[in-house]
């Protein structure tokens, strides 16, 4: 049986939008209901969000603010938005990740590979999940907490809200600063759910993926046989069962590159105005929000970038474990495999790429991102 770990915290973050992905579990509806009112509250805030930047494009502090939060919806927006279109399609990839999971988990080697990988997974995808849900409760937390405080000070409540947004409406009112708070609150759930859901998702596959590989390697150093024959034909099952991985591979990067993309184009810019923001606010209480906002879009970035990193350097460490096999014996009985094995040296070179169309997921373009980002504060600074 498969460890209970697989997409298990996914699993039940997906499950809060009323979407199954495991494929011995039901398929939803295919339209959730949560799912939609979470699209919905995220699409209605975001033109009160754009109205603000709008109306005070010569404020570079307050345009800033609402770039930051106009970025964060658009990007919540684009990846639940994918998702769902290609919701059957991700169950698929997910059948194909679990049914060779299950048929290579029998094998004890295998079984403690998958177990470790999953337990690496859960614990990325709780801390990631628990930073995002930590930013969105200061935002939420951090604008009554800032009234209390005006209110000591000045004896008057003013108003203030957890995003930058404009009304139509006067929120010195009880009741509409009510309405407004509420709406800023769901519009915080229906952006950090959808992100935190898609994110964890690809972690579990990528780290899913990189399990398989490492099998793919074990296999590689101890295929041996009794026979030429018997020989011969292990080492086609070893490579069809890498062939296999690179397809996943291919059909994972087919799913997630636009979504790549799209945070990678994102990424430099909001990290720019939260990092303009932090050096603005600083020794203020906003400071914690921006700062805990960073961190949690830092380690939104650092999983497509780490993760892709991890699958395309286990899937070149197939042609290591080729070389790490006993081929100079198995070639004395049989010189005609020479070939095969050159052949799928030079394959596993390639490895298995995660891209976001022009840029790869990798460490470099994580460090090409924060300096881009860090380029820009310097604009922004000489523009306030």
């Amino acid at each position: 049986m498969l460890t209970d770990k697989f997409l298990r915290l996914q699993s039940l973050f997906f499950r809060q939008l009323g979407l199954e992905l495991l494929p011995e579990q039901e398929a939803s509806h295919r339209y959730p209901r949560r799912a939609i009112c979470c699209i919905l509250s995220v699409a209605t805030f975001l033109p009160l969000t754009v109205a603000f930047g709008v109306r005070n494009i010569q404020n570079v502090d307050q345009l800033t603010d609402s770039l930051c939060s106009v970025l964060v919806d658009l990007l919540a927006l684009c990846k639940i938005g994918f998702f769902l279109w290609l919701y059957e399609d991700f169950r698929g990839l997910i059948k194909q990740f679990n049914t060779i999971l299950q048929r290579e988990n029998h094998w004890n080697v295998s079984e403690a590979i998958i177990s470790r990988e999953n337990r690496r997974d859960q614990f990325i995808a709780a801390l990631y999940s628990l930073s995002f849900v930590a930013a969105g409760l200061s935002a939420c937390l951090m604008s009554p907490l800032s009234m209390l405080a005006s209110y000591h000070r000045t004896g008057q409540l003013q108003p203030d809200l957890p995003f930058p947004s404009l009304y139509p409406w006067d929120n010195t009112n009880i009741y509409c600063f009510s309405i407004s708070y509420l709406w800023n609150v769901s519009a915080a759930l229906g952006v950090a759910l959808p992100t935190v859901c898609v994110d964890t998702l690809f972690s579990s596959l990528t780290h899913n993926l990189c399990a398989l590989f490492k099998i793919a390697q074990h296999k590689m150093r101890r295929f041996e046989g009794k026979s030429v024959g018997e020989t011969h034909e292990n080492l086609v099952h070893v490579f069809q069962f890498y062939g296999e991985c690179l397809q996943l591979g291919h059909s994972l990067n087919g799913y997630f590159r636009p979504l790549i993309f799209a945070q990678f184009f994102a990424a430099s810019l909001h990290l720019c105005v939260l990092c303009y923001q932090l050096s603005a606010n600083l020794l203020q209480p906003a400071m914690l929000f921006y700062a805990a906002f960073t961190a949690a879009i830092l380690g939104q970035v650092s999983i497509y970038c780490f993760c892709g990193s991890n699958v395309k350097a286990e899937s070149q460490r197939f042609g290591q474990a080729i070389y790490e096999s006993n081929w100079l014996g198995i070639l004395e009985e049989n010189s005609q495999l020479a070939g095969s094995l050159k052949i799928a040296m030079m394959r596993a070179r390639r490895g298995c790429p995660i891209d976001g169309f022009f840029f790869e997921a990798n460490r470099q373009t994580l460090v090409m991102i924060v300096r881009s980002a860090i380029s820009y504060v310097t604009l922004l600074r000489s523009l306030a």
